[in-house]
């Protein structure tokens, strides 16, 4: 990945186009490091991204879902009251560096036009989003950098802005003619290491310099090349990667590429560590389960207590206080056998221990089985929500959450009362235009199975293991449609890197809901078995509803 200068020059080219002039709506802040602007523009309505995230900052126009806090909190009042209402009067870019400024043009509390100034800077680490009054004076920012953190440049309100230190002696590449150099980033102002292969690369070609600049220019693509399962991105192909990449607009290359990196971050960030409570939770039981089994053999052994009670008072003559063991001839099967014996004990005491333990042992078998078997459901249980939590997306590990509440693993957090929604099912369409909906946690299987499928639709689950509940719309269905949903259930399972897969599909009458069994859990009276080598290429063959 490189989100050098030359992308953000181009994406602030494409981000005048859109929302230059825009109306400021309403403003969000989404995550520690992420600010959401709603902007309406050209009678139509944008959502602006601004992220300060040290590995993934960005600023771009996004078309998907970010999940919205409840209450704002009080950073996100500041420039609510500083901006919304305001028109984006600028954007530009500082040289062509990653810093860009917006200008606002506002209303004061007294209705006086006013100029706000907000930098957005991606700088790894550093990146940073500063809102400044009319004369660069700090009001706030995300990240605030105290003159004992940085005695040279502290961001914090009241303190006035300043670029970073800048390198004044790179070029700009878009005004300058090719110096010939082994690391072009050390020569342009706004190369990545990346660009800089790419662009050598090609001179090697024989393409001149002027015309890669050119192609820059005109580029409003995001190319995303995928080697050994690592992807990289620029706003021009990256030929010297060696593979074909896959073309997209900017905004929508932005949204392809980070988005799945950013659920699983916000996840981390806005569950309180679910995935930890439930990986926790199923080694917990796995434990349990083998100090269980344990004991059930001990308990198993217990004919053997109650043959050491009845030699031990045929023998009573000799035992004494005092000893640690006796040997005694076992009638039983005519050989000696030796007893161990508690020395503060006689003969009786030890005989009626041994009878006390041989009870104890059968009374406890009926209970340990039955918290064998309890404990067996609850590792099966958090094994299917870890599975599932590995393919969730936000809502998703929200609702895992709202289960796991529910059932009352976790404590409730007191919350205003909310309408109770329906779960969130993903909805597809083959190029048949056939509908497939997929569960991604067990609220969402359960809705799925059992409230929004017909009987006569047909349902797919990885058979033997945790996953989700897939159903197509229809039965009778064909080859090409059978193994499309087998391919998205062996996907989203237990058994998701393995190979040969066996997934079971049937239709929804043949399936029942245990009487009083967790959520997710169905019983199958019939069904077929298909053999999946489970990969992603299902996503290219569907369309998002």
């Amino acid at each position: 990945m490189a989100n050098d200068g030359i992308v953000m020059h181009q994406t602030i080219d494409a981000l005048k186009e859109k929302i230059e002039t825009g109306r400021i709506n309403k403003i969000y802040q989404i995550s520690k490091y992420e600010l959401l602007i709603h902007v309406r523009s050209n009678r139509e309505n944008f959502k602006l991204l601004l992220s300060s995230h040290p590995m993934h900052a960005r600023l771009h126009l996004t078309n998907m879902q970010y999940p919205t806090p409840e209450q704002p909190n009080t950073l996100t009042m500041l420039f609510r009251k500083y901006l919304e209402g305001g028109y984006i009067q600028k954007i530009e870019q500082v040289l062509t560096d990653r810093i860009c400024h917006l200008t606002f043009l506002c209303h004061n509390e007294l209705g006086d036009i006013v100029h706000y100034h907000m930098y957005i800077e991606i700088m790894g680490k550093h990146s940073n989003i500063i809102l400044c009054n009319e004369d660069k004076k700090i009001i706030d920012c995300i990240k605030r950098i105290s003159p004992s953190m940085n005695t040279t440049r502290f961001l914090q309100p009241g303190a006035m802005y300043q670029y970073p230190p800048m390198d004044d002696t790179k070029l700009n590449p878009y005004t300058s003619s090719y110096q010939e150099h082994n690391n072009l980033t050390k020569v342009y102002l706004g190369f990545s290491p990346l660009l800089s292969k790419e662009v050598l690369y090609r001179i090697d070609q024989g393409q001149y310099f002027e015309d890669i600049i050119k192609e820059i220019k005109d580029s409003r693509s995001i190319y995303i090349s995928k080697v050994d399962d690592k992807e990289y991105f620029h706003i021009l192909p990256l030929t010297h990667l060696q593979v074909e990449p896959t073309q997209l607009s900017i905004f929508d290359g932005f949204d392809t590429f980070f988005f799945a990196i950013d659920q699983k971050e916000r996840i981390k960030q806005q569950t309180s560590n679910l995935s930890r409570f439930i990986n926790n939770e199923y080694q917990k039981n796995v434990l349990k389960l083998e100090k269980l089994e344990d004991t059930l053999h001990i308990s198993s052994n217990r004919e053997e207590y109650r043959i050491y009670g009845d030699l031990l008072f045929s023998y009573l003559g000799m035992v004494q206080k005092g000893m640690w063991q006796v040997e005694v001839f076992n009638y039983y099967d005519n050989t000696n056998i030796m007893i161990e014996l508690d020395p503060k004990l006689d003969g009786k005491e030890n005989a009626k221990k041994y009878y006390n333990k041989y009870q104890k042992a059968k009374n406890s078998i009926t209970v340990l089985n039955e918290q064998i078997e309890k404990t067996k459901i609850e590792i099966e249980y958090f094994d299917g929500l870890i599975s599932l939590l590995n393919n969730a997306n936000y809502y998703d590990a929200l609702e895992i959450k709202d289960e796991l509440e529910s059932l009352g693993y976790l404590k409730k957090k007191t919350k205003k009362a909310k309408k109770p929604t329906k779960p969130r099912v993903e909805t597809y369409f083959t190029k048949d235009n056939i509908e497939i909906l997929i569960g991604k946690n067990n609220l969402q299987n359960d809705y799925l199975t059992f409230k929004s499928a017909n009987r006569y639709d047909t349902w797919f689950h990885a058979q033997g293991m945790p996953g989700s509940h897939v159903v197509v719309k229809g039965q009778d269905l064909d080859e090409y449609t059978i193994r499309l949903a087998s391919t998205i259930a062996a996907y989203f399972s237990k058994g998701k890197v393995s190979s040969s897969v066996p997934v079971s599909y049937t239709l929804v009458k043949n399936l029942k809901k245990p009487s009083g069994a967790k959520p997710g859990k169905v019983i199958v009276e019939a069904y077929k078995t298909i053999y999946i080598d489970p990969d992603d290429s299902w996503i290219k063959e569907l369309t998002k509803k």
